[in-house]
């Protein structure tokens, strides 16, 4: 399957190249479809690696492929641990409540 995308240059606060795009859009479907169960995790390589003719594309071919710069393979794990630290757990807990005190006896 190819998806092409159309993203104005000026909707990116710092500028990327169509090549990280390609890369970001990859890693973000990817989350996002095996959060949502519509892909098995082992497909993450799949998804994430760029097809065999966008590894054959020259990097200074700018033809309507866009491909990526493939670096090493990563597992599904690996690119989760790659995020970075947003913050402590307990920031993302939720606080106990056992709501409200109710009397259920009419004295």
């Amino acid at each position: 399957m190819r998806v092409i995308l159309e993203i104005r240059d000026e909707a990116f606060r710092i500028p990327k190249t169509p090549q990280q795009v390609a890369e970001e859009m990859r890693q973000a479907a990817a989350v996002f479809w095996v959060a949502r169960g519509d892909v098995a995790p082992e497909a993450v390589n799949d998804i994430t690696l760029a097809t065999s003719a966008e590894k054959e594309r020259a990097p200074h071919d700018t033809g309507a492929i866009s491909g990526t710069e493939l670096g090493p393979a990563r597992d599904f794990k690996a690119f989760l641990l790659s995020m970075p630290d947003v913050g402590d757990d307990s920031l993302f807990e939720r606080p106990l409540d056992y709501g409200r005190e109710v009397d259920l006896c009419d004295t």
